[in-house]
């Protein structure tokens, strides 16, 4: 029987020669994979609505296993900002993909379809994406089996110290008790402090994230290095920003270099 039912497009796999596989995270049944019969051809009423980061309320089935469809569509969002701008597309594309890692299809998860959704709004409002991004990794760790401890000392419960994050300890060490892991992350105090407060907040509490690279820089460090350790989780969308990070840096660079003289 045909429902109606809201979904995030994830992300495409071609099928056979014309069809298609459009993973979504729907708000009524988590994670499904939907066939799209003739997906691939011109001629598919439906094309500009099930391409990657589209919004839209289908009408449809879903199936409580194997794969779901789509009948029609009631109406759609594509993001014009998300489609020009590779860096956002590319961060956005990241979050759903580590939804798509933490959880198993097929199971009701309707916080992380508004958590979602509400991302690419405030994205599009030009909210940095990697500080949501941030937020998101933060967030879905105990979903992967980690619980550390943020914004207060691990040891004492001092919060008035600067901290530091410790992977031995599981959470973040005040100064007074840097000693006790001298494989801490070095992180400064600041970013750790902007991991804490991401940690402790609803997104939709975020509405204004200024960084200065440096800070945003070591926040990446820090996140990156958690989830290379102890998550194991590694997707092609975090290789890709972590790319246009390198090739940002080294235009930057290059901008700072002094003009050698004129050949006479």
């Amino acid at each position: 029987m045909a429902e109606v039912f809201d979904a995030i497009v994830m992300y495409q796999q071609d099928r056979k020669e014309k069809d298609l596989m459009v993973k979504m995270l729907t708000k009524q049944g988590g994670k499904r994979m939907f066939y799209i019969k003739n997906g691939k051809s011109k001629r598919y009423q439906f094309a500009a609505d099930v391409q990657p980061l589209t919004v839209a309320t289908f009408e449809g089935t879903l199936n409580p296993t194997g794969l779901s469809f789509i009948n029609a569509v009631k109406e759609s969002h594509q993001s014009r900002e998300l489609m020009m701008d590779v860096t956002k597309n590319a961060y956005m594309t990241y979050i759903l993909g580590l939804i798509d890692a933490a959880f198993v299809d097929n199971q009701p998860i309707g916080k992380w379809y508004e958590w979602a959704r509400l991302a690419i709004e405030k994205i599009e409002s030009g909210l940095d994406p990697q500080g949501i991004a941030n937020f998101f990794e933060i967030k879905l760790l105990p979903a992967f089996g980690l619980e550390p401890t943020w914004g207060e000392c691990v040891v004492c419960g001092r919060r008035d110290l600067p901290l530091d994050f410790s992977e031995k300890l599981n959470g973040t060490l005040c100064q007074l008790h840097w000693e006790q892991d001298e494989q801490r992350m070095n992180a400064n105090p600041r970013s750790v402090r902007v991991l804490s407060q991401l940690n402790k907040i609803d997104l939709k509490q975020l509405g204004s994230l200024s960084l200065k690279e440096e800070t945003k820089h070591d926040m990446a460090r820090v996140m990156d290095k958690i989830y290379d350790d102890q998550v194991g989780v590694h997707l092609r969308a975090k290789s890709f920003i972590q790319q246009l990070d390198g090739w940002s840096q080294r235009l930057a660079q290059r901008g700072q270099q002094k003009p050698t003289d004129e050949s006479k």
